[in-house]
């Protein structure tokens, strides 16, 4: 079989025995980073991601906005975790005659975005390749008990989302397909796929006072995000507020495409999708506001399976599709 058919989840699954969990470890090897105890009471959690220019590279995206967004990805599964960052590391690969002043800004975009955070870039590897390739290490800290995995949720529990969703799904049809939109939505939509940011406190903060039992950033598309930490909780997700962004709904209708794939199918936001006991969520809102980051309630859990949406006709079943690196966008 071919990796393109098994895709990316399934191929993960049948590598499973290939890893070796260590004593002492919270997360599983799919949870996207990987943790470690380094004492009792510290853990060392890290990250890889990879940007290839042949499938990630946006039209109209500067080098320096590649690293920025190669930083981004690194960080962001750390952050979902609960960790604090204490570096990054970036592997570039480019061919021999790839100019040698936009290679320079690709890591210079990548070192700065940690560094605008206090995240100092310590160095990396460099080698040869037919194709730009970018892969990002983000290293951090975090006490065991506080790192947050995917598999916490409980029923009762209320689902929050750290921003709205749809703005890149509209990018990708105004850069890939082009398509128009209305002025201030095209820069919104822009700006959330060459220049993506992530909050790296929010996590941390909430898991202090326990105040999150689960959480994932939505990097692959919030529907699978959903699906996954629902899959590992052993839970079921009932969304009854869909986060669409403004302007998203009425794009969607002019171009007569489905309001729920954008929101739900879209990918790259990195934001994150958290859930909450139901008497910590005032607690957990107070916290987000002094941080200054969004927190909105976006649906609840409940006992069951799947993933669905309360919708004016009743449930719809939200599917489990977004993106797969082995199949693009499924």
């Amino acid at each position: 079989m071919k990796t393109g058919e098994l895709g990316e989840r399934g191929f993960l699954a049948s590598i499973s025995n290939y890893v070796n969990m260590v004593k002492g470890a919270r997360l599983d090897f799919n949870d996207d980073a990987s943790d470690f105890p380094i004492s009792p009471d510290q853990s060392m959690v890290v990250n890889v991601d990879t940007f290839v220019r042949g499938t990630d590279w946006l039209p109209g995206m500067t080098a320096a906005q590649v690293g920025r967004k190669t930083a981004v990805m690194s960080l962001s599964d750390l952050a979902a975790k609960g960790a604090k960052p204490v570096c990054t590391m970036l592997s570039l690969c480019v061919p021999d005659d790839y100019d040698a002043t936009e290679a320079s800004e690709l890591v210079r975009g990548f070192s700065q975005y940690g560094l605008k955070a206090g995240i100092p870039f310590i160095g990396g590897d460099m080698g040869m390749a037919t194709d730009v390739i970018l892969t990002g290490v983000a290293m951090g800290i975090a006490p065991p008990d506080r790192i947050i995995t995917r598999r916490g949720a409980q029923a009762g529990d209320i689902i929050a989302v750290t921003g709205l969703f749809g703005l890149t799904s509209v990018a990708y049809e105004i850069l890939l397909r082009g398509q128009e939109a209305e002025p201030d939505l095209q820069k919104d939509a822009l700006l959330s796929v060459y220049k993506p940011a992530i909050n790296l406190e929010i996590v941390p903060a909430l898991a202090a006072k326990g105040a999150v039992t689960a959480s994932m950033d939505s990097s692959d598309g919030l529907g699978i995000t959903l699906h996954t930490i629902a899959s590992q909780s052993k839970v079921c997700f009932a969304i009854d507020d869909l986060p669409a962004a403004r302007g998203v709904e009425v794009f969607a209708r002019l171009h007569m495409m489905n309001e729920m794939k954008f929101v739900m199918q879209g990918g790259e936001e990195f934001l994150l999708v958290l859930t909450i006991p139901e008497s910590k969520y005032d607690e957990a809102d107070e916290i987000a506001k002094s941080l200054h980051v969004p927190l909105m309630k976006v649906g609840y859990v409940q006992d069951g399976t799947g993933v669905v949406y309360e919708s004016r006709e009743g449930y719809v079943d939200v599917p489990s599709s977004g993106y797969d690196n082995f199949k693009d966008w499924a």
